[in-house]
Parts: C-alpha cells; structure tokens; sequence
C-alpha cells in the first residue's frame, strides 16, 4: 500500500466514523465504499453483513452498522499492511512532511504559513533526513559544512532551502527511498525517524556543574584550572547572547581550537557546552 491509497483509506475511515451521528446517507456510502473497495480486495464485502432493513415515516435506512463493520475491515488492512512494510512508520512521517513543504514552498507571501513555521519545519527536516538523504546537503545555503550543522535563515535563502530540499525528497520518494531499504533488510526492523521535538536528547549540562568538575580536577595546576574557568566564562557567555547561531558559533572557534589542544579529559568537561549553543 502506497502512502497515497493509505490517505484514501484512511478519509475512508474517517468518513465511515463521521456516519455514526445519523443514518442520513448512510446507504449511499455503504454502496460507495462496497463498490470500491470490492474492486480492490476481492470479497471484501462477504464478510460484512447486511441485516434487512426497514424505514419508517420517511427515513432513510440505516447503515451504520455496516459502516462500522467496513471501518473495522479497513483499518484492518492498514494494520496487516504496517507489520509487512518495515518502512511503514517512515513512509506516513516522510509524506507528512512532503506535504508540510508544498504547502510552504507555495505560500511565497506567508500568508498561511508564517516565516517562523518556515524556520521550524526547516529545523525539522534538516535534523530527519540529513543523514538518510544522499547529498541533501548539497546546494542549501544553511549547510555549514565546517560545523556538519545547519545555520537558521529567512527570507529568500530560506524559501530556496526549502524547495530545493522538496525537490531531493520527492526524487528520494520516487526512487524508492533505496537506501533505506538497503539498510532495512540488513538489519531487521528500521530504526524508525522522530519528530525531533518528540523524541531527542536533552544536553542540559550546566555549566556550574561543569566548573566544579574542572576545580576537582587535581592533576592540574592551579595556573591551568583558572585559565580554562575563564574559557567556560567566554563560552557561557556565547551560549547566553542573542545573536544568530553561525554567528555564535563563529564568535566559539577560538574555543573550540583551544579545546582541541587540550587533553581528553578537560574535552570531555567542555564539548556539551558547546552543543548548547542554539
């Protein structure tokens, strides 16, 4: 089952689940969706029964009870369809964010989807796809290949990113998402793609706590303790500006060169600090 035909399934449902407020019309859609549903699944409606009927006073026959027997049946079919494809999960986020773009890549005059929604999905896709999509980041404005991160951006730079990465999904989608499937079949279930507000890992390192353990640090010299509490002074204060990310992170290379030529030890205290520049 494709994603497309898994979204008319799923409107199907829905309306089979809107039905159960009145039987108005509900003949007509148990006709509608037998009629289809029979030409995709053979015999798909011999298992649901058709009590016989009888209206009243002019109402109309009811079938809600057949409706709920059709949803049931189709919701079924989508469920026995996501055990077979280790995909499943992926392909339903992956077209969700597809349309999430086409929508932003058409709205030039943000009318109904504002810039900062732009920014967010931008954040979104960037941190999903970028290490599944071959090349995405190829041609993309925001790519800092120095930091193998992506830089907040607006306007013009902002709508080019985002068309440019609707246009490599779409042609990721329609050659078969074959990376993924290479990976898939080597190593059982795939390893399913959050939504990074949903599920990521939260560095909330102090740094408090982080100049505490460079003061317990005994192997060092006094001379040497104080000059790195100093570098985690700059940093915080890096950390804490309101400037732009790249901006931040420009303003941090020195750090990060220091950090570099110091031992494993004090790397270990002071790199999450670093991640915590946003």
């Amino acid at each position: 089952m494709n994603i497309e035909f898994l979204e008319i399934v799923r409107g199907d449902i829905k309306r089979c689940e809107d039905a159960q407020k009145t039987n108005k019309g509900t003949h007509a859609l148990y006709q509608a969706l037998i009629g289809k549903y029979n030409g995709i699944y053979e015999g798909f409606g011999k298992d649901i029964p058709c009590s016989g009927k009888a209206c009243f006073g002019g109402d109309e026959f009811d079938y809600r009870p057949e409706l709920n027997a059709i949803k049931e049946k189709l919701e079924l079919i989508v469920a026995t369809d996501r055990e077979k494809d280790s995909l499943f999960d992926f392909k339903t986020m992956y077209e969700e964010d597809l349309k999430s773009l086409k929508e932003a890549i058409s709205d030039c005059n943000n009318e109904n989807t504002p810039e900062i929604a732009k920014t967010q999905l931008y954040k979104e896709v960037t941190a999903k796809y970028h290490s599944y999509i071959p090349q995405f980041s190829d041609g993309l404005y925001g790519y800092n290949e120095s930091y193998i991160m992506y830089d907040e951006l607006v306007g013009d730079e902002l709508f080019h990113d985002l068309k440019q990465i609707y246009n490599k999904m779409t042609v990721f989608k329609s050659l078969g998402y074959s990376s993924l499937k290479d990976t898939s079949s080597q190593s059982g279930p795939m390893v399913q793609i959050t939504n990074t507000n949903e599920n990521r890992v939260d560095i909330n390192i102090s740094f408090s706590s982080v100049r505490k353990e460079i003061e317990n640090m005994s192997a060092l010299p006094d001379t040497e303790i104080e000059e790195i509490l100093n570098k985690i002074d700059e940093l915080e204060k890096i950390v804490k500006s309101s400037e732009r990310k790249s901006k931040k992170w420009e303003n941090a290379k020195s750090i990060i060169k220091w950090i570099a030529d110091k031992g494993v030890d004090v790397g270990i205290a002071l790199l999450p600090l670093l991640l915590q520049i946003k």
